[in-house]
């Protein structure tokens, strides 16, 4: 009897090898085994101690009447530790703006420039809550100051498969701007005739956006994106705006997480507009993907 129940232990442990299955080809199937959940729905806040995901964004940004914009964004997450990351915009760059114009460092509608803040987690569990501080530096022509953005990011993890993210923003600009260009725009199109002196863009801009992510299968998710933007505080009738978007991402697993991540996205930033008097503004459209690496230093 001792000597069968032997034969059957050895036969059961050596299937996975007769089969080409290792226990550490199968590591990324055990969620503790992961640093980071490869299903979007299930991921932090925060970025895992350790974890560097280097980020590259390509958006066509139709602003309205004013025409197409290019935009390429380098950025790059860092964790520090398991309840605190550190984010830095490092590149963005403008690839084409309407009638002529190339290449540019700093985004005319986009990251105006770069950026470097932290965000510290200070709540775990189902229900997430982190702060996030960051500074970012105008570049764009025409346009000089810097801006402090602040942010109180929350998720929560409804299920297994899906996650709910709200993220109140406050952005503080302080600002000139020059004869140069037109006028910054308002999310909608360029305002008035350019100055013929500096001017001040000193302004509030808030924001509260609402996410919904569904996880299909493990690797693979969808969702919609909406909430409330009000682009300039002092005139907060005329630029509140209420957005609609639909996302899909794909992650593809590694041993430790996922080792890639490729989010395309596309939003109408100000679908709607109830302080003005032609209240829908479909217009004005992004389209773009986003491509996250992560590497487990």
């Amino acid at each position: 009897m001792t000597r069968s129940r032997g034969l059957k232990s050895f036969v059961l442990c050596s299937l996975p090898l007769l089969l080409g299955v290792s226990p550490a080809a199968r590591a990324d199937e055990d969620p503790g085994a992961l640093r980071l959940p490869v299903p979007e729905a299930q991921r932090p806040v925060t970025l895992p101690k350790l974890v560097l995901a280097p980020e590259a964004g390509f958006d066509v940004d139709r602003q309205g009447n004013a025409g197409v914009f290019g935009n390429l964004t380098l950025s790059a997450r860092f964790g520090i530790t398991d309840d605190l990351t550190l984010d830095a915009v490092v590149a963005p760059l403008q690839l084409w703006v309407p009638r002529g114009g190339g290449f540019g460092y700093g985004e005319t509608t986009e990251d105006r420039g770069p950026s470097l803040g932290l965000t510290y987690r200070f709540v775990r569990g189902p229900v997430e809550v982190a702060a996030s501080l960051a500074g970012r530096l105008f570049t764009v022509s025409g346009l000089s100051g810097s801006a402090i953005m602040g942010s109180l990011p929350i998720r929560i993890h409804a299920t297994e498969s899906l996650r709910l993210d709200a993220t109140p923003t406050v952005n503080v600009w302080i600002a000139q701007q020059t004869p140069s260009t037109p006028p910054t725009t308002i999310g909608i199109t360029p305002v008035g005739a350019p100055p013929s002196t500096a001017t001040s863009a000193s302004a509030v801009r808030l924001q509260l956006p609402l996410d919904a992510i569904y996880n299909v299968t493990r690797a693979f998710d969808l969702g919609v994106t909406t909430g409330l933007t009000v682009y300039d505080a002092s005139d907060a009738r005329n630029t509140t705006g209420i957005p609609l978007g639909a996302l899909m991402g794909f992650a593809m697993a590694g041993s430790q997480g996922p080792v890639l991540d490729v989010d395309p996205y596309f939003s109408l930033p100000y679908l709607l507009m109830p302080g003005r008097t032609q209240p829908t503004n479909s217009g004005q459209y992004v389209i773009g993907v986003d491509l996250t690496g992560y590497l487990y230093l």
